[in-house]
């Protein structure tokens, strides 16, 4: 053990010290100092021994400058957009070097397929935003530094430097308001007030390097990404063949996009007729699932707050506990049921939720009886403690005036 631990030491001593320089002896880092010392040398291409001549080109061996940027040294200076795509996917498009780190190896091919990159190499727009605009140009940290600006939690406000312009918005025609849409969504208040990292944010729906909008007919499979079982459902209603013909946006038809909100039964209210006429056999069918919708959340209210109670008076209510739970467990699968909107499916699990309630509320009456009963016999028990107690009191008076 001793001399693999000399041996991995002796191979990694002079690997450690030729990095280091070639750091000391390079001319670009001589210059530029401030940029080595503020944001390169800390970022995952700098402890990578990733250097400026790598990206930038020129002879980092000479302190010339003209020498150092003179042509055949491959200077390239400040790259433009497009240039910065390639230089990037110089390596990250490279197989071999990014088997050691595990990495994709699509990320240009799909930046070429997405908004961004058609209007960059498609159509010359250099407005967009590439590589740089969201990992960064030198101070490049890994995903999961929570400083990155490509940590999930950080991702809307990324996205929101370019999206949130609006002048810049305008020239492409789309919308600028998007961030304070989403930050105020179901979806924004998970991720900046709960940092639940699972949360969707703009990646989980447009994609990163091939961000794009979905189409109609892609909806249902960014959404069902998280909402499998949603989406499981969906394709057995009625809605699902509209979908197909492009006709339903399938989610945001109901639920809208960016400001997502917390879906309740006032949905089959709101969002039903926007299509379908009040009074039409939709209408009506919408309208009966939102009965059974309630009366399982009253029901489901009636028996915590029964279970609550009973408690307090001292009632034992561990198997109550429990069958709640699977009072609950009735309710909430009727969110991702009610997408079949099968009155059916949603009313054969608010049957087996009443018939849990129904048994709740059996048990808790027998017990309240019980007690009742055990309280009620406590009283003639303490009828002859005091009449005990009132003989000894007599008896006691009798001795002690003798």
């Amino acid at each position: 053990m001793a001399s693999f631990i000399l041996l991995f030491f002796l191979l990694a001593v002079p690997s450690a010290v030729q990095a280091q320089s070639s750091i000391e002896n390079n001319s670009c880092i001589t210059c530029h100092s401030d940029i080595w010392e503020e944001e390169l040398k800390m970022s995952v291409h700098g402890r990578e021994n990733i250097l400026c001549q790598d990206c930038h080109g020129g002879d980092p061996t000479t302190l010339d400058f003209d020498a150092a940027k003179a042509l055949g040294t491959g200077f390239i200076g400040v790259p433009d957009k497009k240039k910065i795509a390639e230089t990037c996917g110089g390596c990250h498009a490279n197989v071999e070097t990014m088997n050691f780190y595990g990495l994709r190896t699509d990320q240009l091919a799909r930046y070429q397929t997405s908004g961004h990159g058609k209007k960059l190499f498609g159509e010359g727009n250099a407005k967009v935003a590439v590589c740089s605009d969201c990992h960064g140009a030198h101070k490049v940290l890994p995903i999961a530094d929570p400083n990155s600006p490509v940590y999930p939690l950080n991702v809307p406000k990324t996205c929101n430097h370019c999206h949130g312009d609006d002048k810049l918005m305008s020239e492409f025609g789309l919308p600028s308001g998007i961030f304070k849409t989403y930050e105020a969504s179901v979806h924004g208040k998970a991720l900046f007030e709960k940092k639940d990292l699972s949360a969707a944010n703009c990646t989980s729906c447009h994609g990163s390097h091939g961000a794009i909008p979905p189409g109609v007919k892609d909806i249902g499979a960014a959404c069902g990404k998280c909402h499998v079982n949603e989406k499981k459902y969906f394709l057995e209603s009625v809605h699902v063949k509209a979908a197909e013909e492009g006709k339903f946006s399938e989610c945001i038809s109901c639920h809208g996009n960016h400001g997502v909100q917390r879906a309740s039964k006032m949905l089959y209210r709101e969002a039903c007729t926007t299509c379908h006429e009040q009074g039409s056999a939709a209408a009506q069918e919408g309208e009966k699932i939102f009965h059974v919708l309630a009366k399982s959340e009253r029901g489901l209210k009636t028996a915590e707050a029964l279970v609550k109670r009973a408690s307090i008076e001292g009632i034992f209510v561990e198997e109550e506990t429990g069958a709640l739970e699977d009072a609950k467990t009735n309710v909430i699968s009727m969110a991702p049921v009610q997408h079949s909107l099968s009155l059916s499916k949603i009313a054969e699990l608010y049957q087996k939720f009443e018939e849990v309630a129904q048994e709740i509320k059996s048990r808790v009456h027998k017990k309240r009886q019980a007690l009742k009963w055990r309280r009620a016999a406590l009283i003639p028990i303490w009828i002859f403690i005091l009449m005990m107690a009132c003989a000894l009191w007599i008896k006691y008076k009798r001795l002690k005036g003798r």
